[in-house]
């Protein structure tokens, strides 16, 4: 029941192997993982050219301020060069991408308050043969940018205009004091018509209280006239008994008596009258005083009257010069509500993006890593089914049996580089610009890769495919066919200078694309036929090694046969 790990035990070649596989998953996700751990924060190497065409208008630069707040900002490797050295790069892949900001930006963007205003228009130009997720990463930094434009001309807009209102209200500060002037005079007109209202409830009052004592004074006069009847009619009746004394003084005494009270009553109604008679000359008097004072009074509220008609007139011609200024200043500046300006205002800046090369789809995209990934996996399963280490001809030479070897590796290279190219090209129907040179790099790339690893498996047997996969995973990560190669940390940046499927995804960009990125394609094949001259020879040295050392030729066959 046990047999299995009874022999897993009687063989420790085997039983480490096992162990050394067991971590595949653990070294595939930590080397994986770590390459892809957090690209978007760290694109501060990625290169990204800014051209600043911009002239300015007036004392507005929008495109110098962007460029002062884009020197303070580290998310990209910015590069401030002029159109055609950013066309170059971007041509070659020395950048993701580059925004144009043209000469007449200022210009347009402090036109939304005229009647003519224009939106400004500026250009983002990306690559995505080169990369296509760093395109779209630069496609993200190019709508940053169009954001901080944004907010510069919002910024320089808001001063612009608050500036024109400050230079409006000081014009207008002259007709608000107008305006305060116009409020007192009105306040001393309505005062000036309290008073004069008072002085004629006064002017009434007085006018009443003179003719009340004009009244008194006629019925004290007829009081008087009538006391002054009586007193003449007493004194006839006086006269009359005084006429009669001499006959009989006796009873004339009596009656000289009476007359004499009837006379003295007369004098008081004449003293009464003479009283009321004064009374009605003081009220009279009086009255005549109240007159003159709402006289005054009233000519003092008339003259409030005329001086706060007068105030409010000086204020309305004031006003009327101020508002006309603010008018006046308003069509000096030129400036002009309209809805287009409102709305340029709101969304002021349009991004134009270009593309470089016009890619098909996402797998047009990612065939260059996916194709360079298929042909390697299948240059791994090739020499895990064929042994390597086991030499069919005792007899035969060092020299013919790698060329044996070589020739093998060539036959199924160019198999596995037909088929891949037929699958891509006419099942898959990926767009490809150059099919000569993607076939020629699908066979250098193949032919290649079977010999690498097949120098691996001989000089190491079946620890030699484990490091196979171990190379596949590394230069999955670290050959920039995913991310961009610069957003990764400074270890997967040195190893991606030096492995080979890196100049393999470079080059079936350029074929796909039709177009160069960081080398040029011949430079490419060179470069993989140097590595693959190398990898033939060592696989010769080996051979050469084994034929001399019995010892190692006898270990190498044990470890291919995980034999003890």
């Amino acid at each position: 029941m046990l047999r299995d790990f009874k022999f897993i035990r009687k063989t420790p070649v085997l039983l480490i192997s096992l162990l050394v596989v067991s971590t595949l998953p653990f070294i595939y996700a930590v080397i994986f993982l770590g390459a892809m751990w957090n690209p978007y924060e760290n694109t501060e190497e990625m290169k990204f050219h800014i051209v600043n065409e911009d002239k300015g208008h007036e004392e507005i630069h929008v495109g110098d301020s962007l460029i002062e707040e884009l020197k303070e900002e580290d998310r990209l490797d910015w590069q401030f060069t002029d159109l055609d050295t950013a066309k170059k790069a971007l041509q070659k892949g020395d950048t993701y991408g580059y925004i144009l900001i043209p000469e007449d930006t200022s210009k347009k963007a402090m036109s939304f308050l005229t009647d003519n205003p224009e939106q400004v228009e500026m250009s983002l130009n990306l690559n995505p043969g080169h990369n296509f997720i760093g395109s779209l990463m630069s496609e993200q930094v190019g709508h940053f940018i169009i954001e901080e434009v944004r907010k510069e001309i919002t910024d320089n807009y808001i001063t612009a205009i608050v500036d024109q209102l400050n230079s409006v209200e000081s014009d207008s500060k002259d007709a608000q004091d107008a305006i305060q002037q116009l409020t007192d005079g009105a306040d001393e007109l309505n005062a000036g018509l309290i008073e004069a209202h008072n002085a004629s409830g006064q002017l009434s009052q007085g006018a009443n209280e003179l003719n009340n004592g004009i009244g008194q004074l006629n019925d004290g006069a007829n009081q008087l006239s009538g006391g002054a009847g009586q007193l003449y009619q007493g004194e006839q009746q006086m006269t009359a008994q005084l006429e009669q004394i001499a006959p009989n003084l006796g009873p004339a005494g009596q009656q000289l008596v009476q007359a004499q009270g009837q006379l003295e009553q007369g004098a008081g109604e004449i003293s009464g009258g003479a009283n009321q008679l004064a009374q009605g000359a003081s009220e009279a008097a009086n009255g005549a005083n109240e007159l003159a004072n709402g006289m005054g009074q009233l000519n003092n509220g008339l003259g409030e009257l005329q001086q706060g008609s007068q105030q409010l007139s000086d204020s309305l011609n004031e006003i009327n010069t101020q508002l006309k200024k603010v008018l006046d200043k308003i069509e000096e500046e030129n400036l002009a509500f309209t809805e287009a300006g409102a709305k340029d205002i709101a969304q002021p800046v349009h991004l134009e993006t270009n593309n470089v090369v016009k890619t098909q789809n996402y797998g047009q995209s990612f065939a260059p890593l996916i194709v360079a990934i298929s042909l390697f996996i299948g240059s791994i399963t090739f020499n895990v089914v064929y042994p390597n280490n086991k030499i069919f001809d005792e007899h035969t030479g060092v020299f013919k049996a790698w060329v044996s070897r070589m020739l093998l590796y060539m036959v199924h290279a160019l198999i596995i580089s037909s088929l891949i190219t037929i699958v891509v090209d006419f099942i898959m129907q990926v767009d490809i610009g150059s099919n000569w040179r993607f076939f020629l790099l699908n066979y250098v790339w193949a032919l290649l890769s079977i010999t690498m690893i097949g120098a691996l498996v001989t000089l190491f047997g079946n620890f030699g495919k484990f490091l196979s996969i171990i190379l596949l995973i590394v230069q999955l990560s670290a050959s920039g066919g995913t991310f961009p190669i610069e957003t990764t940390n400074a270890i997967y940046q040195k190893l991606y200078e030096f492995l080979p499927m890196s100049y393999t995804v470079i080059g079936y960009r350029t074929a796909i694309f039709n177009q160069a990125f960081d080398h040029e394609f011949s430079t490419v094949i060179y470069v993989l036929l140097a590595m693959l001259v190398s990898a033939m020879l060592f696989i010769l040295l080996l051979f050469w090694i084994k034929e001399k050392s019995p010892k190692y030729k006898a270990l190498t066959s044990r470890l291919s046969r995980l034999e003890s």
